[in-house]
């Protein structure tokens, strides 16, 4: 497992994160303040070493650490449409700003703003 403390965290560890990996968060945090919310990396093999009374199913039927529990975390987007993305961003003239409305744009419409 991997915590991200800030949306630039997680984009400078883009790199060594395995590509078709889920990235999740808090969404209530996402929608109300991006900039503030905190994101984790669960990769498979980490999952499988938990024992089962170590593991819970969200809401959504994902099955996650129990000590997360209380993060309220959902599956936010997949590491390689986060690379394409980050790659897209001209990060002099646009920054984060437009990295988190074409994360959004993803979100809302499954397919890329550029």
């Amino acid at each position: 497992m991997e915590y991200f403390k800030s949306v630039s965290d997680l984009i400078a560890g883009l790199k060594k994160l395995e590509q078709e990996a889920w990235i999740y968060t808090n969404m209530q945090s996402w929608l109300s303040n991006p900039q503030k919310a905190d994101f984790y990396y669960l990769p498979w093999d980490y999952m499988q070493s938990l024992e089962d009374d170590e593991v819970y199913e969200n809401d959504d039927g994902a099955e996650l650490p129990l000590d997360l529990k209380d993060k309220n975390l959902k599956e936010w987007m997949i590491v390689n449409v986060l690379v394409h993305i980050a790659k897209s961003v001209d990060w002099r003239a646009e920054g984060m700003k437009e990295f988190i409305e074409q994360v959004n744009y993803y979100r809302e419409f499954d397919t890329f703003k550029r």
